[in-house]
């Protein structure tokens, strides 16, 4: 059978034995995401719904069977789109070809690994995210499984940077705070305090007022607030050249949001797709 590679963080592309997929219509390639991004699988109902906004009708009926056929022949064979009880989902080989999968497998094996193995699971799974999940579309379902995803990559930037952070790897710790923080401000107030404190080390108090300065100019002009007082407190104990890193803090280990289960954990009711990976 033919051999599948999925891209959709960063990118959308089906790769199908070296060869990227030649779609014959957007609603086909649509369908394959839409599938990805619901790994546990959708009625046609909801397929129409989600994908074209459209309520049942013969139209929409027959919209939702050319693009079915027209994915399936895209994938190489019939039963990589299968159908049981009414729902439509992803073969397991193709769920276990694609980028997304790979991610959830790698924090799932982060989760349960520790010392170097739970730094190289985290490292395996941030290299996997290549950016924003199917960035060429706006859809809602595509939001969703968006937000989802980046979630996940942050919290395993964040998880990495604690570990860094252990190691007396400061310039790694803040590599991977930043990260986090640049693709999602809003993270929470005590992760750009926890920046501050590393750049104090790495760069000096400077580097570490001027992040001070950039998020306070982003609670005003974003979400029109102010800094907690504890992080003004730390500003200036910053400011006035305080040594303020502690390190050999407890390891803490983040919960990730995995889409493939019910509780948003990782393996979860996945487990048996995991460990054939």
């Amino acid at each position: 059978m033919s051999q599948l590679s999925l891209r959709s963080l960063g990118r959308a592309e089906v790769v199908r034995d070296g060869q990227p997929v030649k779609w014959e219509a957007e609603s086909s390639r649509d369908l394959v995401f839409f599938l990805l991004a619901h790994p546990e699988g959708r009625t046609r109902e909801d397929i129409i719904q989600g994908l074209w906004q459209e309520d049942p009708s013969a139209r929409s009926s027959n919209r939702f069977r050319v693009a079915l056929h027209r994915a399936r022949a895209a994938l190489g064979a019939p039963g990589r789109i299968a159908e049981v009880y009414g729902v439509y989902r992803l073969s397991d080989e193709v769920l276990r070809a694609s980028d997304v999968f790979r991610l959830y497998a790698a924090l799932a094996e982060a989760e349960h690994a520790g010392g170097d193995a739970r730094l190289q699971a985290l490292s395996q799974a941030l290299a996997e995210y290549g950016g924003d999940f199917l960035p060429h579309l706006q859809a809602e379902w595509v939001q969703t499984a968006r937000e989802e995803h980046l979630s996940a990559y942050t919290r395993a930037c964040l998880e990495r940077s604690v570990l860094h952070c252990e190691h007396l790897q400061c310039e790694l710790a803040v590599q991977d705070l930043v990260a986090a923080l640049r693709r999602d401000p809003f993270l929470g107030e005590n992760h750009h305090q926890k920046l501050m404190t590393c750049l104090s080390v790495v760069e000096g108090k400077y580097a570490a007022t001027e992040h001070y300065r950039r998020f306070l100019r982003f609670l005003r002009e974003d979400l029109n607030d102010a800094p907690m007082p504890e992080t003004v407190d730390l500003a200036g104990r910053i400011k006035r050249g305080e040594r303020i890193c502690h390190h050999g803090q407890p390891e803490v280990r983040l919960t990730h949001n995995c889409p493939f289960t019910a509780d948003g954990r990782c393996p979860g009711p996945y487990a048996e797709l995991l460990k054939l990976v």
